[in-house]
């Protein structure tokens, strides 16, 4: 490839994806793209945009390398030009860089080494098969019994082949039964096994599971937010039965060594000739196997990140094919699907036609090593004696090995998946990158709802390093049952004071309190067990309406139910579905429409009973007049809770108690709506923006008559 723009970036799209998928941390990938788009880019200023260039990428056990060539004159960027790449990276980047020159070839390799499965994280997982581990070990000696079983078969069936040549019915019907006997007893076994092994496996699975999905729900916040679900989720999912598959497979390949093993020391016993010949064979089958698995690694790594790319496409395509079609953008969108299906098309291909080229040099083997083994056994039985029997026992032998050879030759591909499964789940249980949320162990029996903040600081710190510094110092302090809104522009801080009064984050600097308790002190239940958060986009889960309210309150009557949905003004649409409130609402609710999902979301509210209350957003999908119900059912709740609210129309929340107006990450001023139309200019403005563009609309901004001025 030339040093063109979209090849350079397609090789640091390669780099990434190649070192995701063997085990690098996001903060390695990011570095690594970082230098080698940094590199490209200024061989490309130096020599030219046709200058050639290749990146090789290579796995060794545990060591990944990645070597990108440029073809050009000597020229050691790394130290010629530190100050084009940056210095912080170089200075502090946890991967191994080194520079060489070679066949008029600037080489820059990148090496590192990734973590192998260690004693602890074997130990961790083994743990959750402590009440099964008998019936688990029994099943592995049951497995061992029956393939050493396996070995009689072809010893019988050599038996019974002379005594069919000499017509001896009684030894005939005697190694019937024998062989009726131990095929009985070897189905008999494995289903024994394989019953018992399912039982301590799906033990295993069910703890797993459940103990991560624990784990996963009292991780930070902000670590939850920088990883993205879909880690979690591969976690919980995949990586599981990665470990229970795993195992199963390894295994398998125990077992198989082991049948090996007889085998071989049977061929010592009847032919020591015959196992010298029988050793050289298997081990040439199993340099072909093991080459043919390393290479369907190799390239299904990059088939997989290829698929997942493809897949990933194909879900926003069906997802938002409604914006395809409204922004008519089809030709274009077609262009990038034609360019993303060609490349996981033409990688799975080139995947497939390796495998076939392996499998044909398998296949030749094993024809012209039969015909050698064949011949060698005719040789044997003319030269040295050897007897009919004797010989076809050794063929069926032959057979036994190659199916050996195809097991062990996956030994290593098999325990690198499972300790790659194991590591991570063993790093998310227990890796201080994954902090569990911390809370106190004092307790309020019942908060009063008194809420306030001292001059609290905050900074979102994203995955790329990057801060975004929101709070500077806000300090505001909100009385029990007080009805209030934060108002200020978009980005300001509104919703980021909501979450750390329920503490999703906990501040950077400043005191937020409860009841005049520091929040750090308080326990989970007094936090979160007081405070209900209703947001712009509630998340309804995929199960019925009724379902959706009960997990706010497990006993929840029917009378309750129906009142918390009447006072929402959800119940009319409710009834008019056709199964009521046992209408399954769809993944995040896609059923409902916003409204109603906000609707449906405020009624689960008001079933927890909390005194505290706060709305982000939350009325921001409803029509004019069902705004006005909710907005009167929430004037009901006034003096017995704490409602804080937080609203993009001003005209909403104009009718509260006392309005903060929040500006550059502080609280510019408070007061009623009439206090900040006299006293504060930015609130005034903001308020004037939106009565000019509701006019302009053709009414006023609430759309229920004119707007009251202060």
């Amino acid at each position: 490839m030339n040093l063109s723009v979209e090849n350079i970036h397609l090789a640091v799209k390669q780099a990434g994806n190649f070192m995701k998928a063997n085990g690098a941390d996001s903060e390695q990938q990011l570095d690594y793209r970082l230098i080698l788009e940094d590199l490209l880019l200024e061989y490309r200023k130096l020599y030219g945009e046709e200058t050639a260039f290749r990146l090789v990428l290579r796995r060794k056990w545990k060591t990944v390398v990645l070597s990108l060539r440029v073809a050009c004159e000597s020229r050691n960027l790394l130290l010629d030009h530190a100050s084009v790449i940056t210095r912080h990276l170089l200075d502090n980047i946890s991967l191994g860089l080194s520079w060489s020159y070679s066949r008029h070839e600037n080489v820059i390799t990148c090496s590192y080494t990734t973590p192998m499965m260690d004693y602890r994280s074997i130990r961790y997982i083994w743990q959750y098969m402590r009440d099964e581990r008998s019936t688990f070990l029994g099943a592995v000696a049951l497995r061992f019994v029956n393939m050493g079983l396996s070995v009689l078969e072809p010893l019988l069936s050599a038996w019974i082949v002379v005594a069919y040549s000499g017509a001896e019915i009684r030894k005939i019907m005697l190694l019937a039964l024998l062989i009726l006997g131990q095929g009985a007893l070897r189905s008999s076994i494995n289903y024994a096994a394989s019953r018992l092994l399912r039982r301590s496996y799906a033990v295993m699975l069910k703890r797993m599971q459940t103990d991560l999905a624990e784990r996963i729900l009292r991780i930070r916040t902000e670590r939850m937010d920088k990883t993205g679900s879909g880690v979690f989720s591969k976690r919980l999912l995949s990586d599981t039965a990665g470990v229970v598959d795993g195992i199963d497979d390894l295994l398998g390949t125990f077992t198989e060594a082991f049948h090996l093993v007889s085998l071989l020391i049977c061929y010592l016993v009847v032919s020591p000739t015959m196992f010298f010949f029988e050793l050289a064979l298997f081990t040439a089958y199993f340099l072909i196997q093991r080459a043919h698995s390393k290479s369907l690694q190799q390239n299904g790594r990059e088939t997989s990140v290829a698929d997942d790319r493809h897949s990933g496409f194909v879900s926003e395509m069906v997802r938002a094919h409604r914006d395809i079609k409204l922004l008519h953008c089809e030709d274009s969108f077609m262009d990038r699907f034609s360019e993303s299906v060609r490349e996981s098309v033409d990688l799975a291909s080139k995947m497939r036609r390796r495998s076939m080229n392996f499998i044909l040099l398998r296949s030749q083997f094993i024809s012209w090593t039969s015909f050698a083994y064949m011949g060698l056994l005719a040789l044997m039985m003319v030269k040295y004696g050897m007897t009919p029997s004797t010989a076809l026992v050794l063929f069926n032998y032959n057979g036994k090995v190659y199916t050996c050879a195809w097991d062990l030759a996956n030994l290593m591909k098999t325990a690198y998946s499972l300790g790659l499964s194991v590591e991570r789940i063993y790093q998310l249980m227990n890796s201080p990158d994954y902090e569990w949320e911390k809370f106190g162990s004092g307790h309020i029996g019942r908060v009063r709802g008194d809420l306030e903040m001292r001059n609290v600081h905050f900074t979102y710190r994203q995955q790329d390093g990057k801060e975004n510094k929101v709070l500077n110092g806000v300090s505001l302090k909100i009385h029990a049952g007080e009805s209030v809104a934060l108002v200020g522009r978009s980005g300001c801080g509104k919703t980021t004071i909501l979450s750390l009064f329920s503490r999703l984050y906990d501040p950077d600097s400043g005191e937020i309190l409860i009841d005049g308790v520091p929040v750090e002190t308080l326990d989970q239940e007094t936090v979160r067990g007081s405070i209900t958060m209703v947001s712009q986009m509630p998340y309804l889960f995929n199960m019925s309406i009724r379902d959706n309210l009960a997990l706010v309150k497990k006993d929840m009557t029917d009378a309750e139910m129906l009142e918390a949905c009447r006072i929402a003004c959800i119940h009319d649409d409710i009834m008019a579905l056709p199964d009521g409130y046992d209408t399954v609402v769809g993944e995040g609710g896609v059923q409902l429409s916003g409204g109603q999902r906000q609707r449906l979301a405020l009624a689960r509210s008001l079933l927890r009973d909390s005194p505290v209350i706060m709305l982000d957003e939350a009325t921001s999908a409803l029509d004019n007049v069902t705004q006005s119900e909710v907005t009167r059912a929430i004037e009901n709740m006034r003096g017995s809770r704490t409602i804080i609210m937080v609203a993009h129309r001003l005209s909403t929340v104009i009718g509260c108690e006392r309005l903060f107006f929040i500006s550059e990450g502080r609280v510019l001023a408070s007061g009623t709506h009439r206090e900040l139309m006299a006293g504060c200019e930015e609130y005034r403005s903001l308020y004037g923006e939106e009565d000019r563009a509701a006019r302009a609309a053709g009414g006023s901004a609430d759309g229920d008559g004119p707007r009251p001025h202060g």
